[in-house]
């Protein structure tokens, strides 16, 4: 059976477990060569600038914008899943991104819990979703 790429962007990898080498695909190779092909532009509404401040509207807009993006990859947070989902990934941010930045000095305790604060406080996006829908 033919491949579907060429083999020329297959690069050697170091030696594995049993001394042979195993191929290793440059994910970057088809990258480069396809550009956005086949991929359809969604038209969805842009959501309002959060108000300055916070607070409830704040949040409530924040909400919105999330639910927004998920629509656009033909998800909502009203589906459980994709809830859970949402909150997971809020989870990583706090767990990796947040810590390492603090771990790695780019931000200091206090700028870390201020940021947590924020991610903590939209893990009500999907609820809020729900009562508005």
């Amino acid at each position: 059976m033919p491949a579907a790429e060429p083999a020329d962007h297959i690069l050697p990898a170091p030696l594995g477990d049993r001394g042979e080498q195993a191929a290793v695909i440059d994910l970057t190779y088809a990258r480069a060569r396809r550009p956005g092909k086949g991929r359809k532009q969604v038209s969805t509404p842009q959501p309002a600038a959060p108000e300055p401040g916070g607070g409830p509207a704040a949040l409530e807009q924040l909400a919105e914008h999330a639910e927004i993006v998920f629509n656009r990859h033909h998800l909502t947070l009203t589906d459980e899943d994709s809830a859970t989902a949402f909150r997971l990934t809020l989870d990583l941010v706090r767990d990796i991104i947040l810590r390492g930045a603090e771990a790695q000095h780019l931000i200091d305790g206090g700028q870390r819990l201020k940021l947590d604060e924020l991610v903590v406080g939209i893990r009500v996006a999907p609820e809020l979703v729900e009562r508005s829908g």
